[in-house]
């Protein structure tokens, strides 16, 4: 009787699993989309049923491009203004190439006197393969493996906790698990800076209010 039970929730929490995330950017004219799974953190992950190696590697993708593309604020303050009270952190000194230098170089160097927010999710863009669900499909891991979309670092703005975006301010889903996207609309680009109230989405209410709008 046990065993059955147990069996009837873990069926149940597979379906929910499969339930995709609310997907916020829609299939473009001509572009096809694709799926690509969201989380908060890599323990998130590895419960959907991905193994935990894949979930740890697409967290490490992330993490690592995470310096390089969050954007970038000239004070805490105005950092912490989109994202949160103690969500900002100092943003590294990027190399010539906008890659982070090696911990040898780093040490050297001082502050790049800006701040960024923290990573609050990640987007596993190359990782589809959910471990432990029985009879995949080698050929739709191999498509995932080729997805156009990398994985990356996701935030949340201080208005919409619920929204992952990426950092260029783009909506991507609602809530972790499959989502479908535009490629071209979650691609990484260089470290930017960013205006305050500009990430969010209530901050460009937020700014014309502070501006007497």
């Amino acid at each position: 009787m046990t065993n059955t039970k147990t069996f009837k929730r873990s069926k149940t929490a597979r379906l929910i699993m499969m339930v995709p995330a609310a997907g916020m950017v829609l299939a473009g004219c001509g572009e096809k989309p694709v799926e690509v799974q969201v989380f908060n953190s890599q323990d998130e992950c590895a419960a959907y049923y991905n193994p935990p190696a894949e979930c740890k590697a697409a967290f490490d993708d992330a993490k690592a491009l995470h310096p390089q593309v969050a954007p970038r604020y000239a004070s805490r303050q105005e950092c912490e203004t989109d994202f949160g009270t103690g969500q900002c952190e100092t943003a590294p000194v990027l190399a010539a190439n906008n890659t982070v230098p090696t911990e040898q170089t780093q040490q050297s160097q001082q502050s790049s006197g800006f701040f960024m927010p923290m990573m609050m999710g990640f987007m596993a863009g190359q990782m589809l393969n959910r471990g432990g669900m029985a009879g995949a499909p080698q050929q739709q891991t191999a498509a995932a493996n080729r997805s156009p979309v990398p994985n990356q670092p996701l935030y949340k703005s201080r208005d919409d906790r619920s929204t992952f975006r990426t950092a260029t301010n783009t909506a991507v889903a609602s809530q972790p698990g499959s989502t479908s996207i535009r490629p071209s609309a979650v691609q990484p680009k260089p470290a930017a800076m960013a205006r305050r109230g500009g990430f969010g989405a209530q901050a460009a209410q937020r700014n014309v209010s502070s501006n007497g709008g």
